[in-house]
């Protein structure tokens, strides 16, 4: 229970995402953590936002988040690679039996994602 509480959470590749719980909605980073120099930054970039696709999916159904989440993405230079992030994140939260809508990406580059409520968010219990 004690790593529910947690917010920032690490990922193999050496990025990390952050969970912030608002009134409105939640918000979620993605961050390049531990990024090796010499590395193309683009295929980088990739594989940690491929990997953050898979945990926040798991994430959103271990802690049981619902409503409006806005996640923040690192920003690929590739449209292609952020069509195939998209297409991702879709697939993973199709494995949820809770209802799962991802909106849209904003001019921001923020990606928009809506949960159906089934029950209250394991934050509320803590």
């Amino acid at each position: 229970m004690k790593r529910l509480k947690k917010k920032n959470i690490w990922l193999k590749s050496g990025g990390y995402i952050v969970i912030e719980y608002t009134e409105a909605m939640t918000v979620i980073d993605v961050n390049t953590g531990k990024f090796i120099k010499g590395k193309v930054k683009e295929d980088t970039f990739f594989k940690i936002n491929k990997e953050a696709c898979v945990e926040i999916a798991r994430q959103l159904k271990l802690r049981n988040i619902s409503g409006i989440i806005m996640i923040d993405f690192i920003n690929m230079e590739y449209k292609e690679n952020e069509k195939r992030i998209l297409s991702l994140l879709n697939d993973e939260l199709k494995k949820d039996i809770v209802k799962s809508v991802v909106v849209d990406i904003t001019k921001l580059g923020v990606v928009e994602v809506t949960r159906e409520k089934k029950e209250a968010p394991v934050y509320s219990y803590l």
